[in-house]
This record gives structure tokens, C-alpha cells and sequence, in this order.
């Protein structure tokens, strides 16, 4: 298996080239044949979630997530972006993503039929920028051939050093991206739970991360695993996600919702004071579909769709944390990523468009005093007080 360099660029051998050319010709075949609604320019179009909106004059970070998984230039990332702008949004979140064959494999490469070309990812920031929107840069790592059970969060390689200074590459390439382009926020990775004990490992990522990029780090952590992670304090922002079960055994009604988020936010908040630093929530979104309040990450768990759900679990969270004076930020998981995705009230996936949910996050982003901040989300200055300790690292 091929995997990165010094310089990593792609991944490519004769294999590879071989199905890309293969690949070439059927979307030649199929643009030939596609029906005048698919081709360029003629893309289906979002249900009537309202007219574009102003962003709101409130500092925090309040965006949407846009999946970058795909080279072709066909794909109207452009027009998700201008999408995204008219929502209200201030914060776009570009996801990348770097592949390994599963949660064991020591090779880590960058394939490049599934990501932007260089070029492009610069054009998008831009075209961000200059529609108003502050920019997250989230490199991620999936699984090619996951076994069962196997997510980024059971990574594990069998020689570690290598794994890290591939992984290292990687960061530092999308790092340069960031600083070129001015980014806002750059993510140095996204619930790889059995790796957060390597602190020095992070540590030393980081600190070569600095050197290139001079903007405002964070990491995603998964909502049952911050607490574990000792190298906060090299970050600016704590970034978390929010897949918590709301409902165990009940109705998934706004009440239990609202109520549920009560104790979830009691430990956060006090953890928070002891590490000292805002929180940026990096995925917020519930599937569209029956089940989304228990097991909000499982979005295969069920083709009933439930827009009403969704709807009362974004409710249930902007009531409980609006006003907070710890919180950096909001990152909805997430925007519509390829042409054939509209949304809609039948649509089970997290997509909020054409669902009573897009009304909701519309409404929280255009309101000034929804999340109201403390400090600029652009300094790394505590939101509250500092850490207290400090653990040695590993």
C-alpha cells in the first residue's frame, strides 16, 4: 500500500491509475447520458427552507460542515458554500479526509480521487471569505476497509512512530493550506480516542503545527472522551461533539430533550472551568430518522424518517446552551455535500434542508443574542478561569 512521503501529495500507482482512467470514462459515459437536469449548472434545488439572510453581528463561530470527498470538478462545491452563506451562517467547516485500510494498518495516504485538488480547496476558502464566512479547516481520518466495529476512534497502529510521522505529513500539508489562505481555525484531528494517551506524541504535533500555521487550533473530541485528553492547554479551543443519548428509555418529546441536556451540560461547564479554555461543539446534528435522540451517531439505524425529532433535538440544544459565556462556537453536522443530496421531509441523513430543523438553525443563526461570547473567538484567551493543574505529559 502506498502512503505518504516527506511531501505528501496523493496516493497513486498503476492499480489505482488504472481504475481512475476506468473511472474517467464512465462519468464520460454517464454525463452523455444524464439527463439535462444533472448537467453542469443544472443542479437540483433546495427545498423553500426562506429567502438568504444576513449573517449575525455576534462574534462566536455559528456554521455548518461541508464534506470535501471528492475530486471532480462536477461537484457544485461552490454552490454549497453560497448555500451555506445564505443560511445566515457566519463559519463554514471544511472536512477532509485521509484514508488507512482499517484501524490497524500503519499506511495513511490521501486519496486522490476523494479530496479537492489544492487549488480548488484554496478557491473555496476564498470564495468563503468573501462571502462572509469565517473557516474551519477539519483534516479527518476514515477507513478504507474497516472491520467490524471499526471507526477512526480504534486506531491503533502496530508501529507507532510511523504511523505518527505519516500522520504528521498530512497535518502539516493542510496546515500550510490554512496558513496560505488565511483560515480561521485549523483541526488537528477528530475522535481518535485510542491515541489521546500519546501526549507527547500530540504535543510534538502541535508544536510543528505552530510553526506553520499561526491561526486558532482545536481538536474534535468524541462527547464521552474530552475529559481524558491532558493537552488541552497546547490548544486554543475544546472542540467536542454532541452525540449524547437524550432519551434513554422515553419519548423523544422537546420536555425529555430540554431536561436530558440539564446534567450533560452541569459536568461540562465544570470540567470546562478547570481547563480553562472555550468550547467550540464541532458536530451538533441528529439524523432525520427514527432513533437519531438515543444513538445520534448511528445514522444507519433506522430508514423511518422523523423530521419532527430532529427538529425538537436541535431546539432542545439551542435552548440549553444559548447565553453561555463559555462557548466559542457552533459546527451543525451538516450541509448537503453532492448533487443527487437535497434533503427534504422523506431524507434520513443529517442534511437539514427541507425539514422543519432548517428553520430552527436559520433562526439561531440570525439571533444576536443567542450564544453571546466573552471574547473574541479569534484569541486564545480562557473564556473562564484558567486550569487550575497541570498533568505531566506522557
Amino acid at each position: 500500500m502506498d502512503d505518504f512521503d516527506d511531501n505528501p501529495i496523493r496516493r497513486s500507482n498503476i492499480r489505482r491509475e488504472r481504475w481512475a482512467i476506468l473511472g474517467v470514462v464512465v462519468l464520460l459515459l454517464g454525463a452523455v447520458a444524464a439527463p439535462q437536469a444533472f448537467r453542469k449548472g443544472k443542479y437540483p434545488s433546495l427545498p423553500d427552507d426562506g429567502p438568504p439572510i444576513k449573517p449575525s453581528r455576534a462574534g462566536e463561530l455559528r456554521g455548518m460542515t461541508l464534506q470535501l470527498q471528492s475530486y471532480w470538478e462536477g461537484n457544485p462545491f461552490e454552490k454549497y458554500v453560497d448555500e451555506i452563506a445564505d443560511t445566515g451562517a457566519n463559519t463554514i467547516c471544511f472536512a477532509l479526509a485521509a484514508f488507512q485500510e482499517n484501524a490497524s494498518s500503519n499506511s495513511l495516504f490521501i486519496e486522490y480521487r476523494k479530496v479537492p485538488s489544492i487549488k480548488r480547496l484554496k478557491g473555496l476558502i476564498n470564495l468563503a471569505h468573501k462571502r462572509g464566512l469565517r473557516v474551519v479547516l477539519m483534516p479527518i481520518v476514515l477507513l478504507e476497509k474497516p472491520r467490524p466495529r471499526e471507526w477512526r476512534g480504534r486506531i491503533n497502529p502496530p508501529d507507532p512512530d510511523y504511523w505518527w510521522k505519516h500522520y504528521e505529513n498530512y497535518l502539516l500539508f493542510y496546515a500550510q493550506v490554512a496558513a496560505e489562505t488565511k483560515t480561521e481555525v485549523f483541526m488537528v484531528g477528530s475522535e481518535m480516542v485510542d491515541l489521546e494517551d500519546q501526549t507527547r506524541r500530540w504535543r510534538q504535533l502541535i508544536k510543528e503545527v505552530k510553526k506553520v500555521y499561526k491561526g486558532q487550533l482545536s481538536y474534535s473530541a468524541n462527547w464521552d472522551h474530552y475529559e481524558d485528553i491532558e493537552w488541552w492547554d497546547d490548544l486554543d479551543l475544546v472542540g467536542m461533539t454532541v452525540y449524547y443519548d437524550l432519551v434513554g428509555n422515553k419519548k423523544p418529546t422537546l420536555d425529555v430533550l430540554t431536561e436530558s441536556w440539564k446534567p450533560i451540560k452541569k459536568k461540562i461547564l465544570a470540567w470546562q472551568r478547570r481547563v480553562g479554555k472555550p468550547i467550540l461543539f464541532t458536530e451538533v446534528g441528529w439524523p432525520s430518522q427514527k432513533g437519531c435522540a438515543k444513538e445520534p451517531w448511528n445514522y444507519y439505524g433506522s430508514k423511518t424518517p422523523d423530521p419532527v425529532t430532529q427538529d425538537n433535538c436541535f431546539k432542545a440544544f439551542f435552548e440549553t446552551w444559548k447565553g453561555e459565556k463559555s462557548i466559542a462556537g457552533v459546527l451543525i453536522w451538516e450541509w448537503r455535500n453532492h448533487r443527487e443530496q437535497v434533503g427534504g421531509m422523506k431524507d434520513t441523513s443529517y442534511v437539514p434542508t427541507g425539514k422543519p430543523a432548517m428553520k430552527t438553525i436559520r433562526k439561531y443563526f440570525g439571533s444576536p443574542g443567542a450564544l453571546p461570547r466573552t471574547m473574541p473567538a479569534t484569541t486564545s484567551a480562557p473564556a473562564t478561569a484558567p486550569a487550575t493543574t497541570t498533568k505531566p505529559a506522557r
